[in-house]
């Protein structure tokens, strides 16, 4: 079976989704969250895969999600982010400076007897 109109692709990841893409989407769901299934008028578009984990901005990569099951995968989504930018700094050997005193970072030195000496 062939579509009757081509998929829309965005030019950039910040285009904007033209409503004809909107109202596609909203009725390809039936008007239904992709999550719970609650039939809804006010909900978000989002990205399956999220544009920062590698998904695409295009028509196939788009739901329709109540307002609260969007939230939830937002803050999924970020907590995702965060933790695959730590694992890329750290294969590279970036790291965040340590501030304890007698770290290699700190201005401080510890010395055997436990004073706290300036380096």
């Amino acid at each position: 079976m062939t579509r009757a109109v081509p998929e829309w692709i965005g030019r950039s990841d910040d285009a904007k989704i033209p409503d004809r893409v909107k109202l596609r989407i909203y009725h390809k769901a039936k008007g239904q969250c992709a999550v719970c299934t609650l039939t809804t008028l006010s909900g978000q578009y989002d990205h399956i895969i999220p544009i920062i984990l590698g998904g695409e901005h295009r028509e196939a990569n788009l739901q329709w999600l109540c307002v609260p099951c969007h939230k939830a995968k937002t803050a999924l989504d970020v907590k995702l982010k965060a933790k695959v930018a730590r694992v890329r700094k750290r294969h590279i050997g970036i790291r965040k400076p340590s501030r304890f005193p007698g770290s290699r970072d700190s201005r401080w030195k510890k010395k055997i007897n436990g004073e706290v000496v300036l380096r």
